[in-house]
């Protein structure tokens, strides 16, 4: 199942045995909320451990958003099962920051995170773990 938006596309690629987040411009905290939780639910349906954020487009996460996310989101999606995420560069400075401050409070005997330019890169990190 993919649910399309124009902020968000999520879905999961089968061949990478991922769920894919391709977000876009700015997400309100309603959006990015819907958006997270929908990753997290394609996750648990497909049985699968690891997810492909291409937030490159994406704008910025507001403040309040990313201590959703450090604070109760992410706790909760490592169990059950949320284990790697290859993050595509934002290209939006404050995003990339945002991100960045995020990745540093993530326990990372739970979460791996990595960071990449492209696609491709992110795709072949996912394929060998």
């Amino acid at each position: 199942m993919e649910t399309n938006t124009e902020i968000y596309n999520i879905y999961f690629d089968e061949a990478l045995n991922a769920v894919v987040m391709e977000w876009n411009g700015y997400a309100t905290s309603k959006q990015f909320k819907e958006g997270t939780e929908l990753m997290l639910n394609t996750l648990i349906k497909n049985n699968c451990s690891k997810v492909l954020a291409d937030i490159k487009d994406m704008k910025i996460i507001a403040t309040e958003d990313q201590q959703w996310l450090t604070d109760v989101f992410l706790p909760r999606a490592t169990r059950f099962g949320f284990k790697a995420i290859a993050i595509i560069r934002p290209a939006a400075y404050f995003n990339k920051v945002a991100v960045e401050s995020i990745s540093y409070k993530v326990d990372k005997e739970k979460l791996t995170i990595s960071f990449f330019d492209n696609v491709e890169e992110a795709e072949a990190w996912l394929n060998k773990i």
